[in-house]
């Protein structure tokens, strides 16, 4: 019944159009569908995902968009990446969200004083949240790679100390501000359920975030921003470019061709063994 909500199969729609598409169902973790990777261009596609891999609990999509994804080979091919999406991952846990709040705060606060306002938002993830910076707000004829992972890691060495503080400040164990940004990485889509909690997974706005209460994310009375995939195109250009020219692209080292490892096993709920981080 979630799923048949029109406001919740068009926000899904709206972040995963372009995106390599994971899906979290009772049987397991899916990516391919026929030996093709899974895509949600509208909500035809969207339908099909639901009635061919039924039960589905959550949607996940890479941070790059693609000009097509039709084969296995396409989601590997660094030429077809259109752009890729500046996320900062805050693990925290749900009993920690005010702290979580403060840190998304001081994020925004830091954007908007580098002139990024009009394309950003907040994916309440379950445990944490996911900060996202609109990927057509970038316009330069940089590497979306590089791009995405310069300017996520060029704000997070220069929050590292506040997230710190505010660690401290509420006296939580568990407030990390990560940069998860590495290929064929994927986040959360918005209003799915939380892999394990039962929690909807809320898209915020700057301006509502003063507002938030961990009960917006209420499965029975969840509350959202509708307006969260607003952008400006080339919003995000001065602080991309002044990232990119001060710590450089995405590590050399990791970009060498090796075996890659099966999606599941990039995922952020596999990356520990134990109790995962969102």
């Amino acid at each position: 019944m979630h799923f048949s909500r029109w406001d919740v199969r068009r926000a899904i729609v709206d972040f995963l159009r372009g995106r390599w598409v994971s899906a979290q169902t009772e049987n397991g973790f899916r990516r391919y569908l026929n030996g093709r990777p899974l895509r949600i261009r509208d909500e035809v596609e969207l339908e099909m995902l639901l009635r061919l891999l039924e039960p589905v609990r959550t949607f996940y999509g890479t941070i790059e968009i693609y000009k097509r994804i039709e084969t296995k080979e396409d989601v590997f091919d660094s030429e077809n990446v259109i752009s890729a999406t500046p996320t900062w991952d805050i693990d925290s846990e749900i009993g920690n969200w005010r702290a979580t709040v403060e840190v998304i705060r001081e994020i925004i606060d830091f954007l908007e004083k580098e002139g990024v306002k009009q394309s950003v938002f907040i994916i309440w993830s379950g445990n944490g949240a996911h900060v996202h910076i609109h990927p057509l707000s970038i316009s330069l004829k940089i590497d979306p790679l590089d791009a995405a992972w310069s300017v996520t890691e060029f704000v997070r060495l220069k929050l590292e100390m506040k997230v710190e503080e505010i660690r401290r400040k509420h006296d939580v164990e568990k407030l990390i501000l990560a940069n998860e940004i590495r290929p064929r990485r994927v986040f959360t889509a918005p209003l799915c359920f939380h892999r394990k909690l039962d929690v909807i997974t809320v898209p915020i706005v700057p301006e509502d975030l003063d507002d938030f209460d961990i009960s917006w994310t209420s499965p029975e009375k969840f509350r959202f921003s509708s307006n969260w995939n607003r952008f400006s195109i080339g919003e995000a250009d001065a602080l991309v470019r002044k990232a990119y020219e001060s710590i450089g692209g995405y590590p050399i080292v990791s970009r060498r061709r090796r075996k890659e490892k099966r999606l599941e096993d990039m995922l952020w709920f596999n990356e520990q063994p134990s109790e995962p981080h969102q």
